[in-house]
């Protein structure tokens, strides 16, 4: 919906250990501790998984909890990419251009996409 800022810098993620996952009916929340999270309302691929689409009904996400981000990038088209240390890859999609797809809070800050 907004776009990812094209001078995203992810570098606030790496280092940080994915603590949680919630999944709600329409949302999948990551919690990386203190006052970092990833709100997804949209469509994501984990892995070799295939692309999910809210709600989602299975996901091997939960696998890399314990796991830090070793790197976190942005594309041009939104897409937030986030590789983990256990060697798994989330791809986080702008997928709708009327409506958010994900938001990343860390601190008093928000950014929505």
């Amino acid at each position: 919906m907004y776009g990812l800022p094209k001078n995203f810098d992810g570098s606030f993620l790496v280092g940080r250990t994915l603590e949680g996952v919630w999944f709600r009916q329409f949302l999948v929340n990551l919690d990386f501790g203190d006052t970092i999270h990833i709100s997804i309302e949209g469509a994501f691929g984990y892995g070799d998984d295939a692309i999910a689409n809210a709600p989602v009904r299975e996901s091997n996400l939960m696998r890399s909890i314990g796991s830090s981000v070793e790197a976190a990038t942005g594309e041009a088209d939104g897409t937030l990419i986030l590789h983990f240390s256990d060697g798994k890859t989330l791809r986080i999609f702008d997928s709708s251009p009327q409506y958010e797809s994900y938001s990343i809070t860390f601190g008093d800050k928000t950014i929505r996409v």
